[in-house]
């Protein structure tokens, strides 16, 4: 079958999935050959692509099945099941394994630069035949965080990054409440359920919106004014009054009252929010002491905690019946409680910080396999919940985005999912950062759909993007991910890094990608992955890099000239749209003269 000239055809019920599919395919064969194809209903043309057709063929959840039908006919499709992501899988593993696509970057739309896509060929394809019956995990999230001050939700970059996420098989949109309601009002939902990806709700700002204090859009009623015996009794008799999202425990957990309510008002808001399809109330962030009044006292934090979430779970599943209740544990709320049974609806979600961080980097997996971590979860899925992991593949606030390689240990963990029925996990990603840690978070979803793949296979792929650079760019990979090897915890782990690796090997592959690279695309390619090492090598040797306490941003005293010039190709916090990378520093600092290295085509 010759695709430079066919058309592509539809099912007349196509869902919203499959015509984006449609169009995704359509554009990308225009890209390829200069001859963007109709998507039809019925065609004469010759040559035929039909998508997300007889979907039996492919067993799923979430299959994909690509395969020549005749001379002139080629099907991509996905399994028959409501979410119809198989379609999508279909079409960006076509681009991919037979057009030769590499779909692992992006950065500002106006740049040369990002995903690779051949030009100007003449394709032809027979016998061909891939399938992938089903995902091997079905939970793959993103916990995107655009915070108060980072991340703007008018960015150029947001669609980009949900293109990321749908073409590296991600397919839960994990975030704030907040920003839910700002991608809600912005039309951008709409574009990630088209994409196949579904939206989990919560974090540290859901009790704010379900039980609000001081009222909100949805709850207009002052709480804490009319209903103050629904926060926590302190020891001094008065009720704890909450201001923002930090503050741990702020309900008194065993209210009956307070518990209606809350379920209540979620039951309510389900009705005007139907696209989410797990919501999270986790306690507000930090550490702190529990309410000390009769009922709750006599418990634990984690079992009061526990017992306020699965008493609205009870009530919301009554009402709707698809959507589950995620109770996040970690810190001082993790061990799991004896002879405890949660309802089917609950799921239960384990961030990797409890008392510490985890190590990363051992290729077998086991600075998270039989450690504390895996061992309480599994003591969580007794209980009758489904379980998952919250994981930090971009390090947490201490790391401040440096570069941190421990995509070795992701094909283990993710099989060790499938061998003790573990759902699957959310990484963290602050918004648009994508080049800091860029192939931990490709490796992360490939391999969560597709943990036959190894982490030679996704570097393999992962490298298109920087043509004849790209073998270096393996060569720099390789390296670092040999150098972390489960030394340090998480938050230490890019100062460990840059204190033990062999820089002037580094810097040598980043010097001989781009002398190799054959275009501007390539070139600015390598200039970003090297960008995300040397931003890591030059912050980790300013004064105090390694003592100072927690900012989201770092002022530093004499900060290198070349540190705060990278500032100016920030996403997160300094411009829109940057170039999908995140440099949290600031200050003043003498003129920086900009080298081959930051001279973008």
């Amino acid at each position: 079958m010759r695709i430079n000239n066919c058309a592509i055809i539809v099912c007349e019920k196509a869902t919203k999935q499959e015509l984006f599919a449609a169009e995704e395919l359509a554009k990308y064969i225009g890209l390829m050959t200069g001859n963007k194809p109709p998507v039809q209903t019925k065609s004469d043309c010759e040559n035929k692509v039909l998508l997300g057709q007889d979907k039996h063929l492919v067993k799923g959840p979430e299959g994909l099945l690509i395969k020549s039908v005749d001379q002139n006919t080629l099907l991509i499709t996905g399994s028959d099941d409501s979410e119809n992501r198989g379609t999508i899988y279909g079409v960006y593993e076509f681009l991919e394994r037979f057009c030769g696509c590499g779909l692992s970057a992006y950065s500002n739309p106006d740049l040369d630069a990002g995903e690779y896509v051949p030009q100007n060929i003449d394709l032809e394809f027979n016998d061909v035949y891939y399938i992938k019956e089903s995902a091997d995990r079905p939970f793959r999230g993103a916990c995107v965080q655009f915070g108060a001050s980072g991340g703007d939700i008018h960015s150029d970059l947001n669609i980009p990054f949900f293109d990321f996420l749908s073409k590296n098989r991600y397919n839960y949109f994990y975030t704030w409440t907040s920003t839910y309601e700002c991608l809600k009002k912005e039309g951008l939902t709409e574009e990630l359920d088209k994409r196949g990806i579904k939206l989990f709700v919560g974090h540290h700002d859901a009790v704010d919106l379900f039980l609000p204090a001081f009222g909100n859009g949805y709850f207009p009623e002052k709480y804490y004014e009319t209903h103050p015996e629904y926060f926590r009794l302190l020891d001094d008799g008065s009720r704890y009054c909450p201001k923002d999202c930090w503050g741990q425990m702020i309900f008194c957990s065993r209210n009956e009252g307070l518990i209606e309510q809350v379920s209540n008002n979620i039951i309510e808001w389900l009705k005007f929010n139907p696209e989410v399809q797990y919501v999270q109330l986790p306690p507000h962030d930090g550490v702190e002491e529990q309410c000390v009044c009769e009922k709750c006292k006599p418990y634990s934090k984690t079992e009061n905690y526990v017992y306020f979430i699965n008493e609205i779970a009870k009530r919301v599943t009554k009402v709707y019946k698809d959507v589950k209740i995620v109770i996040l544990i970690y810190t001082d709320i993790a061990k799991c409680p004896e002879n405890l049974v949660l309802d089917k609806s609950v799921i239960i979600q384990e961030s990797t910080w409890v008392n510490g961080l985890r190590t990363v980097g051992k290729p077998d997996g086991t600075c998270l396999i039989n450690t504390f971590y895996e061992d309480n979860l599994l003591e969580w899925q007794k209980t009758g919940a489904d379980v998952l992991y919250y994981e930090y593949y971009m390090g947490v606030y201490q790391e401040r985005q440096r570069y941190i390689p421990m995509a070795d240990e992701i094909q283990a963990i993710w099989k060790r999912y499938i061998e003790k029925g573990i759902l699957g996990a959310s990484t963290q990603i602050e918004s648009f950062h994508l080049w800091n840690h860029i192939f931990n978070f490709y490796t992360f979803g490939r391999t969560a759909y597709n943990t036959d793949l190894s982490m030679e296979d996704n570097l393999d792929m992962f490298v298109r993007i920087f043509g004849n650079g790209g073998k270096y760019i393996k060569d720099a990979v390789i390296k670092a991910e040999q150098c972390l090897d489960g030394q340090v915890q998480l938050k230490n782990c890019g100062l460990y890094l840059m204190d033990n690796i062999d820089k002037e090997y580094m810097y040598n592959c980043y010097e001989k990608a781009l002398e190799s690279a054959e275009t501007s695309l390539f070139r600015n390619n390598v200039r970003l992955m090297r960008m995300a090492f040397r931003y890591a090598d030059i912050e980790t040797r300013q004064e105090n890099a390694s003592s100072m306490a927690y900012q989201s941003v770092r002022t530093y005293e004499n900060i290198d000239p070349e540190l705060l010039y990278m500032t100016r190709f920030d996403s997160y916090w300094n411009n829109n749209p940057g170039y999908g990378i995140m440099i949290p520093v600031t200050g003043e600092a003498e003129e920086y003269i900009p080298d081959k290295w930051y001279q973008f085509e």
